[in-house]
């Protein structure tokens, strides 16, 4: 059994229900600070499942478990890979991701991790972790420098995302209290 655990690219523990990377010392990590608070950025999330509907497309979504079905291009030495994973979503805080299938990925797995900073902003930090079926040398070495684009272009269209609409919200409350002022 401790095997079969150890061999799993992701377990779930029982204490918190939040996912062990079984690869710990593997992956890439990028954040950034989005000025909204968690709860905002938290929302725009589920909301990207959709945002680039030639890439992405949502499966499911019940309760805080979301499917995801991606496409992805011009993966290293492999071309174009298709992957189904499960998001878990601890609201507010956390969003935490794992394969479920791939047709050229062995794992597919991260988590995005929220930290409010205090100045109503918001530390957006976005671990992933993917590794090929194939077999090449250096593999991490080739990969992950790709993997770390994705990592940051996912991480620069939330920002944008969310900014964006907190931008038009603020405005429109702004002319609201304007209107009902007159």
């Amino acid at each position: 059994a401790l095997a079969l655990t150890t061999n799993l690219a992701m377990a779930r523990t029982a204490a918190n229900t939040s996912f062990v990377f079984a690869h710990e010392a593997k992956g890439v990590e990028s954040s950034l600070i989005i000025n909204a608070s968690p709860q905002s950025v938290f929302e725009h999330i589920p909301s990207s499942r959709t945002m680039e509907p030639a890439r992405r497309k949502l499966v499911s979504h019940e309760g805080n478990v979301a499917v995801i079905e991606e496409n992805f291009e011009d993966v290293p030495f492999i071309g174009k890979v298709k992957c189904t994973y499960q998001e878990v979503e601890t609201p507010g805080k956390r969003v935490e991701y794992k394969m479920i299938t791939s047709d050229k990925f062995r794992s597919f797995e991260g988590v995005w991790d929220l930290t409010p900073t205090g100045d109503g902003e918001t530390l957006v930090k976005l671990h992933a972790l993917t590794e090929s079926k194939i077999n090449v040398p250096f593999a991490s070495a080739i990969g992950n420098p790709s993997a770390l684009r994705d990592v940051q272009r996912r991480l620069k269209n939330l920002k944008t995302w969310t900014e964006k609409d907190n931008s038009c919200k603020s405005h429109n409350e702004a002319n609201k209290t304007t209107n009902s002022s007159i």
